[in-house]
């Protein structure tokens, strides 16, 4: 696990110099009438989903679902997706519910854009464009760069749909070799991390996609219930049972507005829980230790960077807590569902 977070940015210098994919998408999508978008996804794929579909609503102002593949492959669906683009993320590229929802998709008149690590995997083979996601194999079962390479595909997807044809992202290497020289902050946090105490993680907007990522590392490697959530759904309900004794990361990348946390913020502090900071500290108070991520000035660049300290913060918390994160108990590579 260690090892493939540390190929990060030689993925990313991959991805970034592979833009042909990303124009070719580009003009297929232009060629198109699209009206919405559907993501379809399962896992760590689906939470790289949540940020892209945050990209698009941000940046291209259109409406973003995301798929049930079971109503597909359980129940028979036969979606009407006219003027529709379902983009399609998964590392392996061989669940048969996302093969099921992709090939009705397309039937029922989408355009398909596949997004997978195994570039010959049957998802890739059904789309009408494919986006090699270039992470090279990944043989620890908790995906790492591959995830990374979700979220920098997804931008540089989005670049070429808005006629950013050739923006400048090759700085995104460089700083993943910053974020992953300084990881003394992390081993820190991670040696004194309770399982015993109950753990939340939250984030907002770009960050929500590393929020739930984080939440989903930790379940896996270390066996214990983790909320991930958006910090303004934890205002709803959850935040009822926030005690001293609870331990609240959250996720604040740089770039990112103090108002997309401020009033969760002074909420979450009324209950006194331990508050550990991931990304930037701009509101840290005393007493609140931050873990410092990317510094650049754009909060969905800082994301995707900020991807490798929660994959390395799961890694040092589960040997902390005696366990293998490379071979979770009951979890395989490939998880195939129906």
């Amino acid at each position: 696990m260690f090892s493939e977070i540390s190929e990060s940015p030689e993925v990313f210098s991959r991805l970034i110099d592979s833009e042909k994919q990303f124009e070719r998408a580009a003009e297929e999508i232009e060629s198109k009438t699209i009206a919405n978008v559907i993501i379809l996804a399962r896992g760590t794929s689906a939470n790289a989903g949540h940020y892209l579909k945050f990209l698009i609503e941000v940046k291209l102002g259109l409406p973003v679902g995301l798929a049930s593949p079971s109503s597909v492959s359980i129940y028979g669906a036969k979606p009407n997706f006219k003027d529709t683009l379902v983009i399609a993320l998964s590392q392996s590229g061989r669940s048969p519910d996302l093969l099921s929802f992709a090939s009705a998709s397309r039937e029922g008149g989408a355009l398909l854009i596949t997004m997978t690590n195994v570039s010959d995997s049957p998802l890739a083979r059904a789309g009408d464009i494919h986006i090699d996601l270039s992470a090279g194999p990944e043989v620890a079962v908790a995906a790492t760069k591959s995830y990374s390479a979700e979220l920098l595909a997804s931008l540089l997807l989005i670049d070429a749909w808005m006629g950013k044809r050739g923006k400048n992202r090759s700085h995104l290497g460089d700083a993943s070799r910053k974020c992953l020289s300084s990881l003394s902050d992390v081993d820190s946090f991670a040696s004194t991390l309770d399982a015993k105490r109950e753990i939340v993680v939250i984030g907002r907007g770009y960050a929500y996609a590393n929020a739930k990522e984080l939440a989903l590392k930790i379940q896996e490697t270390s066996y214990i219930p983790v909320q991930g959530m958006s910090s303004a759904d934890y205002q709803h309900g959850p935040i009822a049972t926030l005690s001293k004794d609870c331990q609240v990361i959250v996720l604040s990348p740089s770039g990112m507005p103090k108002g997309a946390l401020e009033d969760s913020i002074i909420r979450i502090r009324q209950s006194q829980p331990e508050i550990i900071w991931l990304g930037s500290s701009q509101l840290a108070i005393e007493d609140e230790r931050t873990i410092l991520g990317s510094s650049l000035d754009s909060e969905e660049e800082s994301t995707i960077i900020d991807a490798a300290l929660i994959q390395y913060l799961t890694l040092g918390f589960a040997v902390k807590n005696g366990f293998n994160p490379d071979s979770p108990t009951g979890l395989s590579k490939v998880t195939l569902t129906k």
